[in-house]
């Protein structure tokens, strides 16, 4: 029962904080991004775990399903990216348009010439992970410098927090992946797998908070 759960953790996460999301309704129209990323992480997960399950079944399409890792990847940068955009002053538009314009360019090279886009990438995983992380860390420091007192709460900074811890753990697990999973086997790969699904549940969880609190504010 146990080895379910975990194995379905990727699709039964999200819904934690998309219920409260859609129960109580935050008055933020910021947290609105967070809701489209959880939805378009659950969507994707839903079929990534159905292919995997039913794997004999499905087209051969979706019978390698490492794609789909990739693409939430993308969507996770999107969407986090746009997220600091709309709701910190750390850099300017121009140049979070530059990032992504660059992180496009940099990955249609990379798997034109390189890498397989159907083969799970560590490389696509690790940058996104220094990516975001960079954006948490100068965040935290812009308001550790800051003269501001605030006491209230901010589901900002609950968010940022949830995805720092999220980004720092996946940062290592899928630097070494891709060499743990040809020198160590594919049951220490299995496993391995499943720290970034309980780091995914704890982050979902921090989510939940910003969404459920913001409505108590």
């Amino acid at each position: 029962m146990l080895t379910v759960i975990l194995n379905w953790m990727e699709v039964w996460a999200p819904l934690i904080p998309l219920y409260v999301f859609i129960v109580k309704r935050p008055d933020e129209k910021h947290l609105e991004i967070i809701a489209a990323y959880l939805l378009t992480s659950l969507c994707i997960n839903l079929i990534i775990d159905v292919s995997w399950l039913f794997n004999s079944c499905m087209p051969p399409a979706l019978k390698n399903n490492n794609f789909l890792y990739n693409i939430i990847s993308v969507c996770r940068v999107f969407f986090f990216v746009i997220f600091f955009m709309n709701t910190t002053s750390l850099l300017s538009k121009k140049v979070y348009n530059l990032f992504l314009g660059l992180y496009v360019l940099l990955f249609a090279i990379y798997f034109t010439f390189f890498a397989d886009f159907f083969t799970l990438s560590s490389m696509l995983h690790s940058i996104e992970a220094l990516g975001l992380l960079a954006l948490c860390i100068l965040y935290f420091t812009r308001l550790i410098k800051s003269d501001e007192v605030f006491f209230g709460f901010d589901p900002y900074l609950i968010i940022i927090s949830g995805l720092a811890i999220y980004e720092s753990v996946n940062f290592f697990v899928f630097l070494f992946y891709s060499y743990l999973m040809e020198n160590s086997g594919q049951d220490f790969a299995k496993v391995l797998w499943r720290v970034p699904n309980i780091i995914f549940l704890v982050f979902c969880l921090f989510i939940t908070r910003a969404f459920y609190e913001r409505h108590n504010q």
